[in-house]
């Protein structure tokens, strides 16, 4: 009877360690946080292209150019380039300029531009000039567009 009744206390024994110590581990887990686990899911990036605000320019006849600026805003604030494009009266390109402005860390501002005309055939009809932001991403912005007359 004896040896029955260590058994017996022998089977208590080891059921109070086991429960102690998962009292023991279940007391260090809470203790490590509210027991929610944070996954961090990357956000797929959101491409902002910039874009042409306004813009103004005015005609010099005497030194045959146009002199002008536009407002931008750049949410990615990554503006790269400006380009100018100018088409005569029958659709043709004839001028294209690519100015470099790398504008890093700006979001809005101003870009002043020109057009020297005084080699453009004298037309009845306007001349189309547009402009246009292309950033760090090769995304591009609205087109300023307007005309002017070679005298």
């Amino acid at each position: 009877m004896l040896d029955a009744l260590c058994r017996f206390q022998k089977g208590d024994d080891m059921k109070r360690l086991l429960l102690g110590m998962m009292a023991m581990m279940m007391l260090v887990m809470s203790g490590c946080g509210d027991g929610s686990v944070a996954v961090v899911i990357p956000l797929e990036q959101v491409i902002s292209p910039p874009s042409i605000t306004t813009y103004r320019f005015t005609k010099d006849p005497v030194a045959e150019f146009i002199d002008g600026s536009v407002d931008f805003q750049a949410p990615d604030s990554d503006i790269d380039t400006m380009t100018v494009v100018v088409i005569d009266p029958r659709g043709f390109e004839i001028s294209r300029s690519v100015h470099l402005i790398d504008r890093r860390g700006v979001v809005q501002g101003t870009i002043p531009f020109s057009i020297d005309y005084a080699t453009f055939p004298s037309s009845a009809f306007p001349y189309t000039f547009s402009i246009y932001l292309t950033d760090f991403n090769g995304d591009t912005s609205n087109q300023a567009v307007d005309v002017f007359r070679v005298p």
